[in-house]
């Protein structure tokens, strides 16, 4: 179902951070699931990219976004059917550059004696901010791409439990009457249970196929 706040459905888009550097993004997605997906997402913008495979958690991507960009290291620990994504950024290289660069600028103003050279300082400035419009477009470009991948999946999810269910058939009315009796128990009726069923319903399930998912959530079989 729906998560509020930390939703893992609905990520609001990343505001104009300036140098963002740690982050904690949840979706619902298992950690492999998860670490395919951001090696995917740096694929498309970074070819500085290594991997840490390991059966242990965390699983752990780092990659350069561009060649003078923020490097990012993300740790992915899974949590039942969520995962967590852990950003990391650093700007070290970008201020490196930034301050060899100021260096050199600065020796050649002293060399030639030319005023124009130290204006040449103006070209670090560029070079620190693209740094922090790396950090802020990756994590725009994953806010906007997870919600579509969470949907991918869980729709492959629900499409295998749906040829599981053709092959193991069980009878609604009866998970149905189970589940009304253990919600009247618990809840006092059964706006709980229609609630999930309905959104089951919204995505692409029969409601005797919802009455199925519902009921094995819940341990009734």
């Amino acid at each position: 179902m729906e998560l509020t706040n930390d939703s893992v459905e609905s990520i609001p888009l990343t505001p104009h951070l300036l140098f963002p550097s740690k982050t904690r993004k949840y979706v619902r997605l298992t950690g492999q699931q998860a670490y395919e997906t951001v090696n995917n997402l740096l694929s498309e913008v970074s070819s500085f990219k290594t991997s840490e495979p390991s059966r242990e958690e965390p699983l752990i991507v780092k990659a350069r976004l561009g060649v003078l960009g923020a490097t990012v290291t993300i740790r992915i620990f899974q949590e039942g059917d969520v995962s967590s994504l852990d950003f990391t950024f650093s700007y070290k290289r970008a201020v490196y550059i930034a301050f060899a660069v100021g260096i050199i600028i600065i020796l050649l103003g002293l060399v030639f004696q030319s005023i124009f050279a130290i204006l040449g300082l103006a070209l670090v400035i560029p070079l620190i901010l693209n740094a922090n419009n790396s950090a802020v477009s990756f994590l725009d470009l994953v806010n906007k791409t997870l919600p579509f991948i969470e949907k991918e999946f869980a729709h492959k999810a629900l499409m295998a439990d749906r040829e599981r269910w053709k092959a193991q058939p069980r009878d609604a009315e009866a998970l149905y009457k189970r589940l009304s009796e253990k919600h009247v128990n618990t809840w006092g009726n059964t706006k709980v249970l229609e609630y999930k069923i309905a959104e089951y319903q919204t995505l692409g399930l029969t409601r005797n196929e919802a009455i199925r998912k519902a009921a094995e959530e819940e341990g009734i079989s």
